[in-house]
């Protein structure tokens, strides 16, 4: 199985998939644009901590991203819901924000899910 093709291929996939250019996605994950597009050509690899940052941007888990092929899923259902949309419009709001903003929105994202995890009814 050769992995890097597969992980390319499933990048260029979801990035696709959220209407991302390779230049606007590089930008969000921190990745130079040319090595972004090798990545995705299955030319190179890259580090498990970028591998990790990509899939949580795109809500796959990294067994995913790695592994199967995600052109090949047949969610069609989950993009049309109100919450695949909303998927979408924020992907499309995050790349107008400067990289501050995308930081102080992030961890003001991880620490709502860290009250939230704690929190019993």
């Amino acid at each position: 199985m050769d992995y890097t093709k597969i992980i390319g291929a499933n990048i260029r996939y979801e990035r696709r998939k959220r209407g991302l250019t390779i230049d606007d996605f590089a930008k969000i994950v921190g990745i130079a644009p040319g090595f972004l597009g090798l990545i995705e050509r299955g030319q190179r690899s890259t580090s498990i901590k970028n591998l990790v940052l990509i899939a949580n941007f795109f809500g796959i888990t990294l067994d995913d991203l790695i592994t199967r092929d995600l052109s090949d899923n047949t969610k069609a259902d989950e993009d049309n819901s109100k919450t695949g949309k909303a998927k979408r419009a924020l992907t499309s709001l995050c790349t107008s924000l400067s990289d501050d903003e995308v930081v102080f929105i992030t961890s003001v994202i991880k620490s709502m899910n860290k009250m939230n995890s704690g929190y019993i009814e």
